[in-house]
Parts: structure tokens; sequence; C-alpha cells
């Protein structure tokens, strides 16, 4: 592995992955939106870019396997990080949603079920 791709797996690994640790056990959500909103750019330039894709996959995907408070993070990913990173709990699985659903799942919405799940 040459130095330039060591060094993208290095941040994904030892940056971004523990700064969404600490940002899902503290439940600081404008931290959570940015990475997710991150991790969604990445997984759209994924589609053209199968080195991305690999790393996103070995990075991203295999911490969602371990991790404690994924279930918290899903309602928060886009659907192509969800299709990439195949290691989420249920609730993450990729579906079809009718527009009256997605009306229903605004931010706000969103926002208070969140909150509601991390103070439970």
């Amino acid at each position: 592995m040459d130095d330039a791709r060591s060094i993208q797996y290095d941040v994904f690994g030892s940056v971004l992955v523990p700064a969404l640790e600490e940002a899902l056990s503290t439940g600081n959500l404008g931290t959570i939106l940015k990475i997710s909103a991150f991790l969604e750019d990445a997984a759209e330039a994924a589609r053209y870019d199968r080195s991305l894709e690999s790393l996103l996959r070995m990075e991203v995907g295999e911490w969602f396997r371990d991790a404690a408070n994924v279930a918290l993070l899903v309602p928060w990913l886009g659907t192509e990080t969800k299709r990439i990173c195949e290691n989420l709990p249920e609730a993450a699985t990729q579906r079809i949603v009718s527009k009256e659903d997605q009306k229903e799942r605004t931010l706000g919405k969103r926002a208070f079920s969140f909150l509601q799940k991390l103070f439970r």
C-alpha cells in the first residue's frame, strides 16, 4: 500500500471514526450531522472510485458492525452510505420510502426521535 493510500485509511480510522464515536457518545447532533453529510458525499463519489468505496467499506462499514451507538446514527445516514456500508442494524437497511413517509421524516421529527433514544 503506498503512503497516500495509507494516509487515507489513517484519516478515516484514526480521525473520522473516533470523532463520530465521541459525537455519538455525547449526543453531539451537530457533529453527527456534519460527519454523516461528509460520509454521504464520499459514498456518492465512491460510485466512480473503487478504491474510495473499498476504503469506506473497510474503515466505516466494519466499524458499524461493532459500534455501540450505531443505531442512533442510522437515521442520519444517507442512502449511498447505507448501500456501501452494509453492516448496519436492521433499521438501516435500504427500503423504498413513499412520498408520504418522506414527509413524515422531517429533520425536526428525526432530531426528536434521536434525542428520545439517546436519553432512554
